[in-house]
């Protein structure tokens, strides 16, 4: 991984044990903030929004973990912990009543990293990890027993997402520890990976949205050394295989996350003109390509994670102004 670009004392506290974690684009600067104070707002072609704070938190502040659903609960995978240390811990939330347990441990504290749920497990792909450039490992969070590493990815990778349509997982983006990855990967598995593609324009930290047959990306650093980021939308069609930019968002962005809701995807947060931390709730509609401002965040964050359980929207942890992992749990609602 990369040097991180944040220019505060928190730069020892992007770590995973021991190692830095990845930085780059968005949030490179001392960042100004945008708070329009308000969580509901609408436009004349944009549905209302509303994002309010639950009144629970999360047992622990976290950022840059993973948050994947079972249709009823939501689990977070590592991420950094309060002290800005990869965490190893695996905790499943109740979003009803905000009840959590312990559910389980990583084989290896990771960060930045990417997941999704296969069947009875979660799957983790690689992260900041010991190494300075990250991990390639693979690993299985079970239901029950203890968490292994059953595969590697082509080489180390974080900053990256992941999507999975049907019974295949998606690989896209990130960062090697040197450059920008470009590759889109594909896996059944977890074990074994097939190369489908490039990405137009290669991103870390770029926002994921899954419609239909159809897995977006939303903005992402694209030069780090430069610190810009990008507005470009690109688009995998997983049937053809095409990898398209497909439209351009109204402002640079990174660091953000993605919901969908009513076919519609929701932009929350993230850093905006590269240097802004930003509260916006960005509409995207995958039909038309229009993205429209249509809400406020309580407060602005970066470095979520987002998920979905029924109709509503949750945006777990993440990092707020003071660059410091966040308990807070924001629903979103009104799509």
């Amino acid at each position: 991984m990369s040097s991180p670009r944040l220019r505060v004392a928190i730069v020892a506290a992007l770590v995973s044990v021991g190692a830095v974690a990845c930085g780059g684009g968005g949030g490179g600067n001392d960042a100004s903030t945008t708070t329009s104070g308000a969580v509901t707002s609408t436009t004349a072609t944009a549905p209302a929004i509303q994002a309010v704070n639950a009144a629970w938190t999360l047992p622990a502040p976290v950022a840059r973990e993973i948050v994947v659903a079972n249709g009823k609960e939501f689990t977070v995978v590592g991420g950094l912990d309060a002290t800005k240390f990869s965490t190893a811990s695996v905790v499943t939330v109740d979003p009803d009543t905000g009840v959590s347990r312990p559910a389980g441990t990583l084989a290896e504290a990771v960060h930045d990293a990417a997941g999704v749920r296969a069947g009875d497990r979660i799957l983790v792909f690689g992260g900041g990890g010991p190494s300075e450039n990250g991990t390639a490992d693979v690993q299985a969070v079970p239901n029950t027993g203890a968490t292994t590493v059953i595969g590697t990815l082509p080489g180390p990778r974080s900053d990256h997402v992941a999507a999975r349509v049907g019974t295949t997982t998606y690989v896209l983006g990130g960062y090697d520890g040197a450059s920008i990855v470009p590759d889109v990967l594909s896996t059944t598995d977890g074990v074994t990976f097939t190369r489908m593609g490039r990405l137009p324009v290669p991103v870390r930290y770029p926002a994921v949205a899954v419609v239909g047959k159809a897995i977006y990306l939303f903005g992402g650093v694209s030069n780090s050394q430069a610190g810009i980021d990008t507005r470009t939308v690109q688009r995998l069609d997983v049937a053809s295989g095409a990898i398209d930019t497909v439209a351009t968002l109204p402002t640079s962005l990174s660091h953000a996350s993605a919901i969908v809701l009513g076919g519609q995807v929701f932009l929350l947060g993230g850093y905006v003109d590269n240097t802004r931390l930003s509260d916006q709730i960005l509409r995207f509609d995958p039909a038309t390509g229009a993205a429209t401002r249509v809400g406020a965040l309580p407060a602005p964050v970066s470095d979520a994670a987002a998920v979905v359980i029924g109709k509503h929207g949750y945006l777990v942890g993440g990092q707020g102004t003071d660059r410091a992992p966040l308990a807070t749990v924001t629903l979103i609602s009104g799509a």
